[in-house]
């Protein structure tokens, strides 16, 4: 089986070739205080981490991916629909969208371990400059368990409590 990565890159690339969001699930960063939530998107070459919201104490409401404050995104629902709208985007578009967004290409991750904690999963993401610990709902990093094994093959690892 071909890497997808070591495909030739096709002089004319048709619309199915151009790159895309296959996935995604809203993450919380803990700050020193409050927190941010943000949605880790994966495309078939990296990660790209958007910002939604900041929480807490000091924090002042901030707009959100789609014009929305920051207390709209408590209802699940809204969290659904803004993450199917990041799924529609082309990938630099959501790194548009804010100015700390960005991305971080597959072959930057040393690794991505994903653990049980305290009823829900941390998701440590390594590279050779930063380390990111982030927290999902245990069922959306279920949900995306899969396809990061795919498309991070060897640096993915998920562990059981």
């Amino acid at each position: 089986m071909t890497d997808r990565r070591e495909r030739a890159v096709p002089v004319e690339s048709s619309p199915d070739d151009r790159e895309r969001v296959l996935g995604g699930l809203e993450v919380e960063a803990l700050l020193r205080v409050g927190s941010e939530r943000l949605f880790l998107v994966f495309t078939r070459s990296r990660l790209i981490l958007a910002h939604q919201a900041k929480l807490g104490r000091g924090s002042v409401p901030m707009v959100g991916l789609f014009g929305k404050m920051a207390d709209g995104f408590k209802r699940n629902a809204d969290r659904t629909a803004s993450l199917q709208k990041l799924g529609e985007m082309e990938p630099e578009g959501i790194l548009r969208l804010d100015r700390d967004n960005f991305a971080i290409d597959f072959h930057r991750v040393v690794s991505l371990i994903v653990e049980p904690v305290e009823g829900r999963s941390k998701v440590t993401l390594v590279t050779p400059d930063d380390k990111f610990e982030l927290y999902a709902s245990r069922t959306a990093a279920e949900g995306v368990r899969e396809e990061l094994g795919v498309l991070l093959a060897g640096k993915v690892e998920y562990r059981t409590g």
